[in-house]
């Protein structure tokens, strides 16, 4: 049975002076680099970035990774996304690992609803995702809700990223308790975010919380 990782994951605009150590739990988002940490959590979702096109254009001005690479964040809702041209530049780069972030699943309300109706919702990042585990990759599901957990392990996914979302839950300690216990009965792994700006401990104690659960 896996269980959730003691390492969250966090996002990087720059691999600059970064021990390759650090690199493995980073996920890297270079479209983010021109705004401050702080407004990361919605810049990534708005009209105004191309996630994509700012990781290809980084990854090729620089050197292959060697050893420990960090984690591709890609939008994986993008229209305009080429996914064969993308897996190149990623296996070039020495990169193995993809996550669906920036993901459409932040959005709430009328503005969700609106965007699942033309088909932007958890299932088409998640299947844009499976398209990349055919060609090698580890893949890595972000899901903000019991949902799109579900979603993702029914789809085959197994390592799941849990997110906040821009709106932190009520009770986050329980909020990761209950969805971390879950996809460990399911036999998935549940890896922990942290935000840019948020306490070592605040992570810490997500990850303390018990890691697999009796199904009665």
């Amino acid at each position: 049975m896996l269980t959730p990782t003691t390492s969250p994951l966090s996002p990087c605009a720059s691999l600059d002076g970064l021990p390759p150590a650090q690199r493995a739990g980073r996920v890297f988002l270079p479209a983010l680099a021109p705004f401050p940490v702080a407004s990361w959590p919605l810049a990534g979702l708005l009209p105004v970035l191309d996630i994509n096109g700012a990781l290809t254009e980084a990854l090729i001005a620089q050197r292959p990774f060697r050893g420990l690479a960090p984690i591709a964040g890609i939008f994986a809702c993008d229209p305009f996304l080429r996914l064969a041209d993308m897996a190149g530049t990623l296996r070039h780069a020495g990169i193995t690992e993809v996550v669906n972030f920036p993901t459409v699943q932040c959005f709430e309300g009328d503005t969700a609803a609106a965007l699942a109706a033309v088909g932007y919702r958890a299932e088409a990042e998640f299947r844009v995702l499976l398209q990349l585990l055919e060609r090698g990759f580890s893949p890595i599901a972000c899901a903000t809700g019991r949902s799109a957990v579900d979603l993702a392990l029914a789809l085959g996914l197994r390592r799941i990223l849990l997110h906040p979302g821009l709106t932190a839950p009520r009770d986050p300690l329980r909020w990761w308790g209950e969805l971390a216990g879950h996809i460990a009965i399911e036999g998935g792994q549940a890896l922990a975010w942290k935000s840019p700006g948020e306490a070592p401990s605040d992570v810490r104690a997500q990850v303390s919380s018990p890691r697999r659960r009796i199904r009665l």
